[in-house]
């Protein structure tokens, strides 16, 4: 039988191409897909596969610590007594409701990178027989690189220090949650995806008792910020920001329709 799988990892590193793995395979996802789900966008143009209702969950469990953001990547970090705090929390009947709804519907997938965080709180309440996590792993650089395309952040010194320290505080205590809460998981690097995608359909394919192939990884070089064309479309994409709203219109008459496309292919897919 699949075991429900919980895919956990920063923003930007590759989570929602591996959410949509499961989803594409026919895991539940959200009890209603067009009003639970986000779509897609330039910036995850296969979508995101987030339910709405965990996300507002995850909310929850923050607010519940004195954390009142509704995430810990764009706005003030978590602070380490706040992250501590949520495993202790009292459990919501609310939130024991959501996960008997799922458990309903197995094998069923969670993608919310504020899991890195909330995972103690949840996994007590999990099917643990029959369920595991993914943790995804990328270079930090990388993400700095995406988060600057998506225009979360800067190319200053400071705004890579402080995404740096963000990336290793969510996952190291994502890691901390595994190995004190003895969660069955596997570690996938978003570059695995490229360099090994045998072993790692393979790889998932085994821990979760799914079949899977290379098709099945759903992996897209062209969207991938830290490649040499991402890394130049975001640097043009930083040059036109400081640039007059009037001239747009005389720059894009001027560059060929099949340059946009190669340098934007996310937007014209």
């Amino acid at each position: 039988m699949p075991k429900n799988a919980i895919v956990v990892g920063m923003p930007r590193s590759g989570t929602s191409m591996t959410a949509s793995i499961f989803a594409r395979i026919g895991y539940y996802c959200a009890d209603n897909d067009n009003s639970e789900l986000r779509v897609g966008d330039q910036n995850n143009p296969f979508g995101y596969w987030e339910a709405a209702s965990l996300i507002q969950s995850n909310a929850e469990v923050f607010s519940a610590v004195g954390f009142n953001h509704d995430n810990t990547w764009l706005y003030d970090a978590i602070a380490e007594h706040q992250a501590q705090a949520i495993e202790g929390l009292e459990k919501s009947p609310d939130h024991q409701e959501l996960i008997h709804d799922f458990d309903q519907n197995s094998p069923w997938m969670w993608k919310d990178p504020r899991l890195c965080y909330t995972l103690s709180y949840w996994w007590p309440l999990c099917d643990k027989a029959n369920t595991g996590v993914i943790l995804i792993k990328r270079d930090p650089e990388e993400i700095y690189n995406s988060f600057v395309r998506v225009k979360w952040r800067n190319l200053t010194p400071a705004d890579k220090r402080d995404t740096y320290d963000r990336i290793n505080h969510h996952i190291s205590t994502a890691e901390k949650t595994i190995r004190d809460l003895n969660i069955p998981h596997v570690i996938v690097h978003y570059s695995d995806f490229k360099r090994s995608p045998e072993q790692t359909a393979s790889k998932i394919a085994s821990f979760f008792d799914v079949k899977l192939t290379t098709q099945d990884l759903n992996f897209s070089e062209h969207l991938n910020h830290s490649s040499t064309r991402g890394r130049f479309a975001t640097y043009i994409d930083l040059t036109i920001d400081c640039l007059p709203n009037t001239w747009l219109p005389h720059i894009k008459s001027l560059v060929p329709n099949w340059v946009m496309k190669k340098l934007y292919p996310e937007r014209y897919l």
